[in-house]
């Protein structure tokens, strides 16, 4: 399918609204959304997913630069890093290496969703409040 995702925009903004995470499969890659076209990102790339039960990556890998970060959502299932096993649910947080070799599966009775955030591993030289500016005057809704 392709369906495109709700896009606002504004000269300092991009916000999407793809519905309901249950909706993953509507997309192209089915349960996969790659950010970054649609937030016209720049510096990250970030991908909302969906596993089904029973389901898994069919394969190992690893990348030449980035690191990732894995944000469980809702569900369980399992992380395999370098041969560790890791149980994963929601509320666990896995950042991995550019070596480091990866796969994951669902090994519960309900799918399983996750965020996906890669960036260059290193790249990082400011954040939160060493990069944020306060600005003046009243926040108005």
């Amino acid at each position: 399918m392709n369906n495109q995702p709700k896009i606002q925009e504004g000269p300092q903004f991009t916000a999407v609204h793809f519905g309901s995470l249950a909706n993953l499969d509507q997309f192209n890659r089915r349960g996969k959304v790659f950010l970054k076209d649609f937030l016209k990102l720049t510096g990250m790339e970030i991908s909302v997913n969906k596993v089904p039960a029973g389901g898994e990556a069919p394969f190992l890998h690893k990348h030449k630069n980035n690191e990732e970060v894995y944000i469980f959502i809702k569900g369980k299932g399992q992380f395999q890093v370098d041969g560790q096993i890791i149980d994963v649910q929601e509320g666990s947080v896995v950042r991995i290496a550019p070596e480091g070799v990866r796969a994951f599966r669902n090994n519960s009775d309900e799918d399983l969703y996750y965020i996906c955030i890669q960036a260059t591993q290193d790249s990082l030289k400011a954040w939160t409040a060493t990069d944020g500016v306060i600005v003046e005057g009243p926040v108005q809704w």
